[in-house]
């Protein structure tokens, strides 16, 4: 799909809260170091050439793929015990920030930018 229909006012909404639940929900919380994803925008609808660009840009990035840094995500110890709440500490530090901590904990505010993506991508 082109880029325009994973952002917040597109039709698949902001790929962000897309790749949320696959990213936070089933691979951090198994265990994994989650690595920004290689996201190619309509690669069926591009011209062969920037399509060889791409591949050539995946190619550069699966060797050098060892040495990226993970997301990060808010770990367990940053909330509480019993229901699973954000602790007061955190929320009220957090609470003069422009964006919310993560997609999922946003806290009312809007979603940081490229939180799941690494900007560029």
């Amino acid at each position: 799909s082109p880029k325009p229909m994973f952002s917040a006012n597109g039709i698949n909404g902001d790929m962000n809260v897309t790749l949320w639940p696959m990213q936070n929900g089933i691979l951090h919380y198994c265990g994994f170091q989650v690595l920004a994803p290689q996201i190619f925008w309509a690669p069926s609808h591009i011209p062969s050439e920037a399509r060889k660009t791409l591949l050539d840009d995946w190619r550069k990035r699966l060797q050098g793929l060892l040495g990226e840094e993970p997301l990060s995500f808010t770990s367990m110890d940053c909330f509480d015990g019993e229901g699973f709440q954000l602790k007061p500490e955190l929320h009220e530090k957090h609470a003069t920030k422009e964006f919310g901590l993560t997609v999922g904990i946003h806290l009312g505010k809007p979603i940081p930018p490229h939180n799941q993506m690494k900007a560029g991508v």
